[in-house]
């Protein structure tokens, strides 16, 4: 499945929206026409399309957001219209509460089944979600309470004002304005801090986890707002078909849902409209052309020519029709849309400065433990990464841990920040027991960090991997999201201050450009300043010179010491010893995973362990000693 676009920040951000001013407008202006402009029969397909593309907009969000796959959208969508039948059949509910009761009966089921669903992944859980839509169906066929396999008859049609919208032509555009809501608070959604944070965990679930995004609590939260879409689908289309019956929630149903939203293109709002409407008219062709082709051909072969179609769209063309729009549009522009321009790869150095960075009065004073690791050990298998490690890290200090290739500083990380499971002792970070939980428990009690091997997200720009960075820093949740008023100025000040750190470390100009543009060395500094977005009490910071020139290093500890200054607490793995030595407050070393000396720089560079582990040799050695003297940069 290609990799949804995260929405651009900044100036890219503001085009955008006025291009959805556009695209909304132009949208609206074709879909009224439509129904006048269309013959009666496409009229039909037509009001089938919009129906479906409100599943299928919920199912691109699922997709694009979420990054999951669902063959079970067909039987939220059966759960609204059976919900809406019978209120309205039955107890002679009004049918717009009876679409609320619907849509919050779906969600609520939704809720229930995504619970223990969505800690699957992949196939899994779209094997998992297909056995979802199996049961609502079967649960449909045996209940006789829901019409059994006849199903409910008799839904009206809707009417407001006296009036019943009983043709194609009313329902159409009875219909357009539900479809352009939907659009509007989906497309909010996805510009949204919610939809920033999915996009990013899409990217780097790990390096999301580590700046505060709670991964199952968002997809949990998506995957009910994609049951709500099509719970709204399913009531329109009970009242449209006036009957619901098994079919609503059977598997071909899911699979025509699945390629609308792929066809469109995943996680694109818009995508999900046109889908709709090219694969109905695709079902409505090959119902036509199959049985002229195939003579006494029936639905089982259309099916398969859907999935053909779908298999062919996912080689050729996996970013669906919005993918060739966009590529389109960049060739008749001779521009990168996406690479802002492309200004030029290095900016202006931060300006030399060095008072205090990032103080505020909340913080702990200097000297007050902020992380207490005892006893940490991690086996695999019958290997010992790291063995009972004891390590205490104090506001206001700068702490080293270095030693050589495999030396098990990396799996220490990766422990205190959760991306790890110890297999014994504690890590506790600000009076928070933290150890075998996931990374956003320790974002949540204020400690972050950067990783080894680059973890930034590609598909944002450099404003974008920053300001998921300030994700626990603003509270705008999902309803404040579609809704997007409540959450504008939230926004607005989060862009700001992701704009001042990008100033600070010289990425300024880079703002606008996709991260994944930037050399490599630039990119280092765009994982330092997302992770000071968060304002952490700690800071763990794993080889974070690896890849800067010399200018660049310089300012990096320049930037250090004003942060340790401000009374942050920093913990440094990094293969430039010197570097270290001049920089750090106390320095660990690890050998083999054990810790085999901690102290001052200078108390490190003569310890007779320290020269044996860096030289591999007897630290009597006269020779050996002198070198270590000398500095164990040079030793390495």
């Amino acid at each position: 499945m290609a990799r949804r676009a995260l929405p651009l920040t900044g100036a890219h951000g503001r085009r955008s929206r006025r291009g959805d001013v556009v695209g909304m407008s132009v949208l609206t202006v074709l879909l009224v026409a439509f129904p006048f402009l269309a013959p009666p029969s496409v009229t039909n397909v037509g009001v089938y399309a919009l129906i479906y593309a409100l599943a299928a907009l919920g199912l691109s969000l699922l997709m694009g957001l979420a990054g999951q796959v669902s063959l079970g959208q067909a039987g939220f969508f059966a759960i609204g219209a059976y919900t809406q039948a019978v209120l309205v059949t039955r107890y002679e509910t009004n049918p717009v509460l009876a679409s609320v009761a619907a849509v919050t009966v779906t969600m609520t089921v939704a809720l229930l089944v995504g619970l223990p669903l969505l800690r699957l992944r992949g196939h899994y859980l779209a094997l998992a979600t297909l056995g979802f839509g199996i049961i609502v169906t079967v649960l449909a066929t045996e209940s006789e309470f829901l019409g059994a396999t006849s199903g409910i008859f008799g839904v009206p049609k809707p009417q407001f004002n006296a009036r019943t919208y009983d043709s194609t032509t009313e329902y159409f555009l009875l219909l357009v304005p539900v479809v352009l809501l939907g659009l509007l608070l989906a497309r909010n959604v996805v510009e949204s801090r919610i939809g920033r944070a999915l996009g990013a965990v899409n990217d780097s679930e790990v390096a999301a986890e580590s700046l505060g995004v709670d991964t199952f609590r968002l997809r949990v939260q998506v995957f009910v707002l994609s049951a709500a879409f099509a719970s709204v689908a399913g009531t329109a289309f009970a009242h449209w078909l006036g009957v619901i019956n098994p079919n609503a929630a059977n598997f071909p149903l899911s699979v025509s849902f699945l390629l609308m939203a792929v066809l469109g293109g995943v996680g694109t709002v818009y995508g999900a409209v046109v889908g709709a409407f090219a694969v109905e008219g695709l079902d409505d062709g090959l119902r036509r052309l199959i049985p002229e082709l195939v003579p006494g051909a029936v639905g089982e072969v259309q099916l398969i020519g859907f999935g053909i179609l779908l298999t062919v769209i996912m080689i050729f063309l996996p970013g669906g029709l919005h993918q060739l729009w966009t590529t389109a549009r960049r060739r008749l522009s001779g521009s990168d849309l996406a690479a802002g321009g492309a200004p030029p790869d290095g900016g202006p150095a931060p300006a030399p400065d060095d008072g205090p960075l990032l103080a505020r009065e909340s913080r702990a004073p200097a000297g007050t433990p902020l992380l207490e690791v005892q006893g940490l050990t991690k086996r695999f298998g019958g290997v010992t990464a790291v063995d009972d490690l004891d390590l205490t890290v104090h506001a206001g200090e700068i702490v080293a841990l270095i030693g050589p290739n495999g030396a098990g500083k990396t799996t220490a990380f990766n422990m205190v920040s959760g991306a790890v499971v110890p297999t014994a002792g504690t890590v506790t970070v600000a009076g928070t027991r933290v150890e075998g939980r996931k990374p956003h428990v320790a974002a949540r009690a204020g400690a972050t960090r950067t990783f080894q091997n680059l973890q930034i997200f590609g598909s944002a720009t450099v404003l974008g991997n920053v300001m998921v960075g300030r994700h626990l820093r603003s509270r705008a949740g999902l309803v404040g999201a579609a809704l997007v008023l409540p959450a504008r100025r939230e926004e607005r000040a989060v862009e700001a201050s992701a704009r001042e750190l990008l100033d600070l470390l010289g990425l300024g100009p880079d703002a606008d450009r996709l991260a994944v543009d930037l050399p490599f060395g630039r990119q280092r500094l765009v994982e330092v300043a997302r992770a000071l977005a968060l304002e952490p009490d700690l800071l763990l910071l794993d080889e974070p010179m690896a890849g800067l020139s010399g200018a660049e290093r310089r300012d990096l500890a320049r930037l250090l010491r004003r942060l340790r200054a401000g009374g942050m607490a920093i913990v440094l793995v990094e293969h430039d010893v010197e570097a270290v030595l001049a920089l750090a407050d106390r320095v660990a070393v690890l050998e083999d995973g054990v810790r085999i000396a901690l102290g001052t720089p200078d108390q490190v560079r003569h310890d007779p362990a320290v020269i044996a582990a860096y030289l591999g040799v007897d630290p009597e050695d006269s020779t050996a000693v002198a070198v270590a003297e000398a500095g164990p940069g040079e030793a390495r």
